[in-house]
């Protein structure tokens, strides 16, 4: 066993040796590799720094219950008791119609709009947020709800909460096909690497199969390349979403400003960069697997 790991360590060591001796060479494919990673990483960034700021600007859709003018306080509690029960409701807030006029004459600049008036026109209502925001289920809680004693009206904008469900999903499946293209990405350029640097090192590779060298052996050093490709390219594109997030964030915070907001683009957690470079890593490896199975199958010693 510890000659097993002893081999392991040897190859590891060798293969960053080779690379740090070809500077040049090992910078061109490292960068060419973390700008392809450190693009889909930024979207992530902003998208995840972004999301909670967006879900306060367009919060999940209200629907606004309206009560009939005759409605009396024990119509208001049943409704009250209603809501407060409902498996779909969320929250709700009541709003009495003295609040709701002295708020109308509030922001219009209508001071004694109330006493001109024989009775206040508007109605009690309540304001509710619902669970869900997959429309049809709004749909069917606004009619369900416009059933309940004394309610004139339920309304909802259905336009807008259709246009905000498909906004979640198109995110979603934008950061599953980006995650896919990624991965799809990095096994290929892996794999074009490590056959470049097996047909270079055909006649190394004759010899040794000619002295007894099992596959496994001679595949070990260009799985452990491809894996310190994987690691170096990731921190490379980690240090470079660093930089693009240092850039940008300026330019997010005056834009927050106009929302009267403010909103910082954040890095990689520690965890989140673990598990960046574990994912490039066993991506590369792949790619170097699936190379190294193939081409080490053709060639045979003399």
């Amino acid at each position: 066993m510890k000659h097993f790991l002893y081999l392991h360590a040897l190859s590891a060591r060798q293969a960053l040796v080779k690379i740090l001796r070809q500077p040049f060479g090992s910078l061109l494919s490292l960068l060419m590799l973390s700008v392809a990673l450190a693009l889909p990483i930024a979207l992530y960034l902003a998208v995840e720094s972004t999301q909670a700021w967006v879900g306060k600007l367009t919060a999940t859709p209200q629907i606004s219950l309206f009560m009939e003018l005759s409605a009396e306080d024990a119509d208001l509690a049943a409704v009250k008791s209603s809501l407060a029960s409902h498996p779909k409701v969320k929250l709700f807030t009541f709003v009495d119609k003295a609040e709701a006029l002295a708020g109308l004459e509030k922001r219009n600049g209508l001071d004694g709009l109330a006493e001109g008036l024989d009775s206040n026109p508007l109605p009690d209502a309540f304001v509710i947020t619902p669970k869900t925001l997959e429309p049809g289920e709004l749909e069917m809680l606004q009619k369900e709800l416009s059933g309940l004693p004394m309610v004139e009206s339920a309304q909802f904008d259905a336009n807008w909460a259709k246009r905000l469900f498909g906004m979640v999903e198109l995110t979603r499946h934008l950061t599953l096909f980006l995650g896919a293209a990624l991965g799809l990405a990095l096994v290929l350029v892996t794999h074009n690497t490590i056959r470049m640097q097996i047909l270079a090192h055909r006649d190394e590779i004759e010899v040794s199969k000619l002295i007894g060298a099992t596959d496994n052996f001679i595949r070990r050093p260009f799985l452990y390349h491809a894996l310190w490709q994987g690691v170096l390219a990731g921190l490379i594109a980690w240090g470079l979403t660093g930089w693009l997030v240092a850039s940008a964030n300026p330019a997010v915070r005056e834009f927050a400003r106009l929302y009267n907001e403010q909103l910082e683009l954040r890095t990689l957690a520690p965890l989140e960069l673990l598990a960046m470079l574990a994912a490039t890593g066993a991506l590369a490896m792949l790619g170097a697997r699936l190379a190294a199975n193939h081409h080490l199958r053709q060639i045979e010693p003399r």
